[in-house]
């Protein structure tokens, strides 16, 4: 008689078993990507601003006192925003229709085809929406940050404070809130930088034009070079062709410095992947959740690599996908 216990999968089996569930999730996050996209995105913030729930309570504030100053911080400063976005957005698409560059050349004629582009495309029911995201969004994260050290607790008693799956999921954790908070205060230097530049050149809209280039910095290589689309029309507009060549310079310089220099000097070891993973992984997050796969793209590749690890028939696929510093510095740790 057989023994069910004597019986073992195939390595290759396992394999594909695994990469079948990842696949099978995949679609279901496709599937769910507009209600999922804003859930992550929330959780993703909450996650950041908790340490500064901790930071409070470190400072002689009790835990009630620390949850309720930052509660309070958390919806004014979301009130704020989301009544700045709705103000500006709403004067941008009345003035946008009337922005136009009058110089000659098919040049000109391409930038006149993506403003008509850009004013076509932005609705007043997309900002009404896009209200309503932000909404949700805010109570989301102000509940998540109250629920957070509740999660916590239980995560502990689930798995035992010496479970090596929780300190796993800790350093997880840990890792995008490193990424995160260093990412969010590049992202807040050079948007503040990027207004008082354009205040400067005097274009239109130059704090929502910071606050923009703030939010796409979270988009590696690529979100600052988008950010730079709208003050570079504004330019060719108002100062013709090589307004907008100075400005789209200013902005290739800040990416390249933010990029190169800057964030791999305050992470120590960079994003943990190679330039061509990260590149790929923005389009393919894009495409699973929308367009908050860009923003978080980078940190859920991270949960990827670190779930394939724990396997040993995928763990060379987690190893394709960290870069060769990175491989080298977490062997010398091991040892």
């Amino acid at each position: 008689m057989i023994d069910v216990n004597d019986y073992k999968i195939p390595s290759f089996m396992r394999q594909i078993s695994i990469i079948a569930i990842l696949f099978i999730v995949v679609i279901g996050m496709k599937y769910s990507s507009e209600i999922l996209g804003p859930v992550l995105l929330s959780i993703f913030i909450s996650i950041i601003i908790y340490p500064f729930l901790m930071w409070l309570k470190k400072k002689g504030l009790s835990y009630n006192q620390s949850v309720i100053l930052t509660l309070a911080a958390i919806f004014a400063l979301g009130v704020g925003i989301i009544w700045f976005l709705a103000v500006s957005l709403a004067q941008l698409i009345k003035e946008l229709p009337d922005l136009t560059i009058n110089s000659g050349g098919i040049l000109a004629q391409y930038g006149n085809e993506i403003i008509k582009f850009l004013a076509t495309h932005i609705p007043i029911s997309d900002i009404t929406g896009l209200v309503g995201l932000g909404i949700f969004m805010l109570f989301a994260v102000i509940f998540l940050v109250y629920e957070l050290p509740q999660i916590k607790v239980r995560l502990v008693k689930g798995f035992g404070e010496d479970s090596s799956v929780l300190s796993r999921i800790m350093d997880l954790v840990d890792a995008n809130i490193h990424y995160f908070i260093i990412r969010a205060k590049v992202n807040f230097l050079y948007g503040v930088g990027v207004s008082a530049i354009l205040f400067v050149f005097d274009i239109n809209f130059a704090v929502l034009w910071g606050l923009l280039t703030f939010a796409l910095g979270f988009i590696p290589y690529l979100g600052i070079i988008i950010a730079a689309i709208p003050p570079v029309l504004v330019a060719w507009a108002k100062y013709g062709i090589w307004g907008a060549v100075i400005m789209g310079l200013f902005f290739i310089i800040i990416n390249t410095v933010a990029e190169s220099y800057i964030f791999p000097r305050l992470t120590g070891k960079g994003l943990q992947m190679s330039v061509f993973v990260v590149f790929v992984s923005l389009f393919v997050w894009g495409w699973i959740i929308g367009p908050t796969g860009f923003l978080i793209g980078v940190p859920l590749t991270l949960v990827v690599i670190k779930y394939l690890e724990n396997f040993d028939e995928t763990r060379w696929l987690a190893l394709l996908m960290i870069s060769e510093g990175d491989e080298e510095e977490k062997q010398e740790k091991d040892k």
